[in-house]
């Protein structure tokens, strides 16, 4: 059983749901600005192929779509920009710049690679998009984590459609699910991982347009 698998059998099982994102109060912990290293996703080329999975998705309680221009892969939630961090889920500017500065060295030769994006799925606090590519997403994720240093997240890469704004525990609706299920063979399109950026995000706006700090290209080949 794959990753993918082993996360929607849960869901579909346990049919939990919580409040997912960055307006989680919870989460944001009265901070303002988070860091991350992320791959952009122009969306536009997929539009077609979104639009009945959006268009069933906006009818269900619960569900906050992500606009285009808020659509991406997150590699590494890097932390809350503070001036003195004092906690783990916290990071300097200078970490920051550290970071953007390893980064550019160690993917100078890493090579650009291609994802199929397909498949519906869910965690309790969002519906997302399953990202296949003979785990080369994984890959780049754990070369950033050894060579600046950074602790490697849980859970499979994905792009995110809709947040689930549901108090913690609340049982997923019916209609929910089976919606999720009807559009769980569902391929959506290929695109070229060519690039890593850098950015910070306004964790008490809605959604915001992600700030890229920097952007680092890979190796074309």
């Amino acid at each position: 059983m794959t990753d993918y698998e082993e996360v929607w059998e849960r869901f579909e099982s346990e049919r939990r749901l919580e409040f997912g994102g960055h307006r989680d109060p919870d989460w944001q912990g009265g901070h303002a600005l988070s860091a991350s290293l992320m791959v952009p996703v122009d969306v536009s080329r997929f539009r077609e192929r979104l639009a009945p999975v959006r268009d069933d998705l906006r009818t269900l309680p619960y569900v906050s779509l992500h606009p285009d221009h808020f659509m991406h892969i997150t590699l590494l939630l890097l932390g809350f920009l503070v001036p003195e961090p004092g906690s783990g889920n916290e990071v300097s500017s200078e970490r920051l710049r550290e970071i953007e500065e390893r980064s550019r060295e160690a993917l100078e030769d890493f090579p650009s690679f291609s994802v199929e994006l397909a498949n519906l799925n869910a965690f309790p606090g969002a519906a997302f998009i399953e990202a296949h590519d003979d785990g080369k997403l994984e890959e780049l994720r754990d070369f950033l984590c050894d060579r600046c240093g950074l602790q490697r997240p849980r859970g499979p890469s994905h792009l995110t459609l809709a947040y689930f704004q549901a108090p913690d525990g609340t049982t997923a609706p019916e209609d929910l699910v089976s919606t999720i299920g009807r559009y769980r063979q569902w391929p959506v399109g290929e695109l070229e991982v060519d690039r890593v950026e850098l950015t910070l995000l306004d964790v008490q706006s809605e959604f915001p347009t992600p700030e890229t700090l920097t952007e680092v290209r890979l190796d074309p080949g």
